[in-house]
């Protein structure tokens, strides 16, 4: 089954820590132990070190802007003027939405997020929904009061077919849209999707489940996560991590199983990619 998953070169700029380049590394290597996917990077930016690692670990890279980017900008200005960089976050949350633009041999894909973590294959072929197949979000049932596009399985067919009037609707009343595609999609379709297991969503601060197939860090990511399991007095003095501090709390056992697993991870993904950069330079210097 084909996966896939989307960034901007302006988040990873914008990204000091390189927070997303290593939660990308962890869940493109995590596939390609555990899984049969084959990864699919939509990237909104010009060739570079990091799209050359994606390749390089076995990703097809796909260079892609949304095709509605001057439209949605013009309504967040009209629209949304209380909210100067909604752009910035838009252009890669709403990319999911080009998959029936950008995939046209199959009907059914994998999107994920780019912070989870592949524990086994998901073999979610048996899944065709009408449309697209979501889990819950805070809660395990909560398909469809609370439904997280973190994790779906798209039908490509049919939001081909739904995409124009999704648009118009986003961009007609975006001063209405809380916040970007997982809220557009909640009120798009009001709740005409079919339920996902949370097995393929699974949050860590729901506990450990040996059943989990796909852990998104859906709050606390694994960096911000580590710090609070070595120093669950450690603060930051930023709102969002502070609503990350609430959901650790929740089940700090479950960040401290699953953490560890994505640092090992990463560990193999750096040194793969030193060692097919070492390949590369030996193939180059040979042909020379």
């Amino acid at each position: 089954m084909k996966w896939f998953f989307a960034i901007t070169e302006a988040t990873l700029s914008n990204d000091p820590d390189h927070g997303f380049i290593d939660c990308i590394r962890v869940a493109v290597r995590s596939a390609r132990e555990n899984t049969n996917l084959v990864p699919h990077m939509v990237f909104d930016g010009n060739e570079c070190d990091f799209t050359r690692e994606m390749r390089a670990a076995g990703v097809t890279v796909i260079f892609h802007r949304l095709h509605f980017y001057d439209r949605l900008l013009d309504a967040q200005r009209r629209l949304k003027p209380e909210w100067p960089n909604y752009i910035l976050t838009a252009a890669g949350a709403f990319m999911r939405l080009e998959l029936p633009l950008l995939e046209t041999e199959d009907q059914y894909v994998l999107y994920t997020d780019c912070d989870v973590m592949f524990m086994k294959d998901p073999q979610l072929e048996f899944c065709k929904p009408a449309i697209f197949a979501a889990c819950g979000q805070f809660g395990k049932q909560d398909y469809y009061s609370d439904m997280n596009s973190g994790v779906m399985v798209m039908n490509l067919e049919r939001m081909r077919n739904d995409l124009p009037a999704m648009v118009d609707f986003l961009c007609e009343n975006l001063d209405h849209i809380a916040g970007y595609d997982q809220e557009l999609l909640r009120i798009f379709y009001n709740a005409h999707w079919s339920p996902l297991s949370a097995r393929f969503n699974w949050k860590p601060y729901w506990g450990v489940d040996e059943r989990a197939t796909i852990v998104h860090f859906h709050a606390a990511k694994p960096p911000a996560a580590r710090h609070l399991l070595d120093d669950p007095a450690y603060r930051e003095h930023d709102h969002v991590f502070h609503a990350w501090r609430h959901w650790f709390f929740q089940n700090p056992a479950g960040y401290g199983y699953y953490v560890p697993l994505w640092e090992s991870h990463l560990e193999k993904a750096k040194s793969d990619y030193s060692l097919d950069m070492v390949d590369e330079f030996d193939a180059l210097r040979a042909e020379s």
